[in-house]
């Protein structure tokens, strides 16, 4: 008898990915489980279930049966909405002003093209009216400091904290604190902050000191790398509960990827990383080197073979000498295959997670700061143009392409304004963002299998915290938690 899963497709439904020591992976769209299946069998299963020999197909559906293959990510999001997933987040974007000269900024250099000033106290009072009158006992708040340069508007960091503080008491909610900064300037007071809070600072340094101030200059044309180190081995040295993450923009140059991060490693104060493929204007691509982009001024040329290279090595960071607890992306996508859980949207933008700027405007997205189209309000009425929001909520199953995609419960879709920035629609994503998206995934599953139970069985609780692709929204998928039989064709990682 047919199982009512002879009707999947490799690509949408599942897919299979070839390990290196032969044989393959066979990864679940359905419910994100994972299992080994040889050549042979692969090479039909691609073709679709209904070719399977008779002996697999009495294997497959025995699967199904038994719920190790399910469509368990449809019904978990079916019953969730657009605020579930991931905590209240605010992002603060504390002022207009930078001191670098980035090649690649997204901000105009931090002004977005219109804003002027910094956060005020009439806007810090916004902020938290808003948050108090969206959260419970028990809730979490994410305050994320953002700029320009969020340091150069210390006092504000400072006062809010405090505040907080205060409300966390009065209420029984809990903020987490992180900044994204560029750490060349440490104002007085700023250490005992981060220490006090426990923040997690998020610097941009873009590999070794000569790729770095390649990339991030100051506004003068010197480099920055030698005074944001300074400062990182400042903040390093201030507390072991501070979270210190070096966040990379990959824009190509003479050096590997393996190298840039090797070189970061090695100093050993970073407990995470996150590695980012740059977009830079097709004008500026011979500052990086001939090739290294697209025409169109898209993602790096090389960025996808560079990345392959880097999760071929990746174990080889986890050393017990080391801090380094791994690349947030990477193992956020370990976390959701390991444990069950299915992406609500690709980010908490427009649905949990909101920005103030000086201009008093409120945004779905920091990058889109600036944008009057994409405005939804102002601190004093911030959800003015709700409707807005509508494409930002839109269900994945609903997007007539990423629907056909079996990556889909895990990237949502791709970064939303990445995919305007690209094509002029939230909802369509680029070519590049995809490729790099279904990489991404089929790359970390290939890697989960090679490095057995002990990498996977690794704690990843802290990732909550940590706002991996600004806050994913995710929930347990429910799928069923019973052991996957050890089958001839058909076997558990």
């Amino acid at each position: 008898m047919a199982s009512s899963f002879d009707h999947w497709k490799c690509g949408r439904d599942f897919e299979l990915i070839d390990e290196a020591m032969g044989g393959a992976v066979l990864f679940i769209t359905g419910n994100h489980r994972v299992l080994r299946v040889a050549d042979d069998t692969a090479s039909r299963l691609r073709l679709g279930p209904a070719e399977l020999m008779a002996e697999e197909k009495a294997e497959w559906d025995g699967l199904v049966e038994d719920g190790v293959l399910s469509d368990a990510n449809i019904a978990a999001l079916q019953s969730t909405s657009f605020m579930d997933g991931a905590n209240l987040a605010i992002n603060v974007n504390l002022t207009a002003t930078c001191n670098l000269g980035c090649s690649y900024c997204f901000a105009d250099g931090g002004d977005y093209g219109r804003i002027k000033g910094v956060i005020g106290s009439d806007i810090e009072e916004d902020i938290f009216d808003f948050v108090v009158d969206r959260v419970k006992r028990g809730d979490g708040v994410r305050f994320e400091f953002f700029g320009g340069e969020p340091l150069l508007n210390f006092e504000r960091i400072a006062s809010m904290c405090a505040r907080a503080t205060e409300i966390e008491e009065a209420l029984g909610i809990r903020f987490v604190f992180r900044i994204s900064t560029n750490l060349t300037i440490l104002p007085a007071g700023a250490l005992e902050l981060f220490a006090r809070h426990r923040f997690i600072v998020s610097v941009s340094i873009d590999g070794g000191k000569e790729t770095h101030d390649r990339n991030r200059p100051t506004k003068g044309g010197r480099g920055s790398w030698d005074k944001i180190m300074a400062n990182c081995l400042a903040v390093r040295a201030a507390s072991d509960e501070i979270v210190l993450v070096a966040r990379m923009t990959v824009v190509g140059g003479a050096n590997s990827l393996i190298s840039e991060v090797r070189q970061l490693w090695d100093i050993n104060i970073f407990d995470n990383f996150q590695i980012y493929p740059g977009v830079v204007p097709k004008e500026l691509s011979h500052i990086f080197g001939k090739g290294d982009h697209h025409s169109d001024g898209s993602m790096a040329g090389s960025f996808l073979s560079e990345f392959n290279d880097l999760l071929d090595c990746y174990a080889d960071f986890f050393q017990p000498e080391n801090r380094f607890k791994g690349v947030l992306e990477y193992e956020r996508i370990v976390d959701m295959v390991e444990h069950g859980k299915v992406a609500l949207s690709f980010c908490s933008g427009g649905r949990s997670y909101f920005t103030f700027s000086p201009d008093k405007s409120v945004m779905p997205c920091h990058r889109l700061v600036g944008d009057e189209t994409a405005q939804i309000g102002d601190s004093g009425n911030p959800m003015e143009h709700e409707n807005r929001l509508d494409p930002w909520r839109l269900p994945i199953d609903a997007n007539p392409v990423c629907s056909q995609c079996w990556v889909r419960y895990i990237c949502a879709g791709g970064c939303r304004q990445e995919n305007l920035q690209a094509t002029g629609d939230l909802n369509s994503p680029s070519a590049d963002g995809c490729d790099y998206q279904i990489q991404l995934v089929k790359k970390v599953v290939g890697m989960m299998a090679s490095q057995g139970p002990a990498y996977r069985a690794l704690d990843r609780i802290e990732l909550d915290d940590m706002f991996v692709s600004c806050g994913r929204p995710m929930t347990a998928n429910l799928r069923r938690n019973s052991e996957v039989p050890i089958l001839n064709f058909f076997k558990p990682l």
